[in-house]
């Protein structure tokens, strides 16, 4: 049986001949990729659970943390300008 890591198959089955060893790969593949399709399907069902239950709880999380970043860009923004103003006010001087 073959094991399914990282949408790859791993398989410990060995076919003989190469056209037997095409059929399998494919064969493992698509079972790969209805694991695949079925781990998918339970996460997007396991996500309208999870905003039907905490939405509004995971929105203020969510708000909460994108309110935060856009202060520490803010911030950034703000020393970004207070250097470029003090290399400016230095070069000034420099050439005064």
């Amino acid at each position: 049986m073959s094991e399914c890591h990282d949408n790859t198959c791993e398989t410990g089955n060995t076919c003989h001949e190469s056209t037997q060893s095409d059929a399998c790969t494919f064969a493992e593949d698509l079972l790969c990729l209805a694991k695949s399709a079925k781990h998918d399907l339970l996460k997007e069902k396991m996500k309208k659970i999870f905003e039907a239950k905490i939405g509004k709880k995971l929105d203020k999380i969510a708000e909460a943390g994108v309110d935060a970043v856009l202060a520490c860009m803010q911030q950034k923004i703000a020393a970004q300008q207070a250097c470029d103003q003090y290399k400016q006010n230095l070069m000034d001087a420099m050439k005064g």
